[in-house]
């Protein structure tokens, strides 16, 4: 289920996603910014302890490189994965930039410590691909994950990416939209 509020940065809306156990809200640029100085003030949703995290700082950075370079496209930025129960993000998910000329986006997705091995990443991550092969244009979600990170390559392979290949360090993997979607 998609849910649209107000976007600050240029008026199109914020996304939300809802799994059974998350929600996935898109961050505002002022949340973003938020993030970057380490300020829990003003944010939405409280953050359980040990969030954020340093992939949600990187995550950060890339929302506003792709602000300050005119390239931010609604949707494909930086999305707080919102825990049910306790109501406190718990980690986030995102987009390394929109789409490229060929269609193709690659993410990045993270938990804390205390919520990881329940099954979520996989959940956050099937949610987030549902939505993005529903926008125009999208052929292929890329991601990667460090060569000795079983649990994050199990969730790519859950979620029905290809391996791709390694360099010894990075496993590669892709997501192609199904012929006919």
């Amino acid at each position: 289920m998609t849910q649209e509020t107000k976007h600050p940065i240029a008026g199109p809306p914020l996304t939300v996603l809802s799994t059974p156990r998350t929600t996935l809200r898109e961050v505002p640029f002022d949340e973003v910014r938020a993030i970057l100085a380490g300020e829990e003030a003003g944010q939405r949703w409280a953050w359980a302890p040990g969030y954020p995290f340093d992939g949600t700082v990187g995550g950060a950075k890339l929302v506003l490189r792709m602000v300050v370079a005119d390239a931010y496209r609604p949707g494909f930025g930086l999305y707080q994965i919102v825990d049910r129960e306790t109501g406190l993000a718990i980690g986030d998910v995102g987009f390394h930039s929109a789409p490229d000329a060929d269609g193709a986006a690659e993410i990045g997705y993270g938990l804390i410590e205390a919520f990881q091995g329940r099954g979520l990443a996989t959940e956050v991550v099937e949610a987030l691909l549902a939505w993005t092969f529903e926008q125009g244009g999208v052929t292929a979600v890329l991601a990667e994950t460090d060569e000795d990170h079983l649990p994050s390559r199990r969730v790519l392979e859950k979620t029905g990416f290809a391996f791709l290949g390694t360099d010894g360090e990075t496993r590669k993997y892709a997501r192609r939209r199904e012929p006919g979607s």
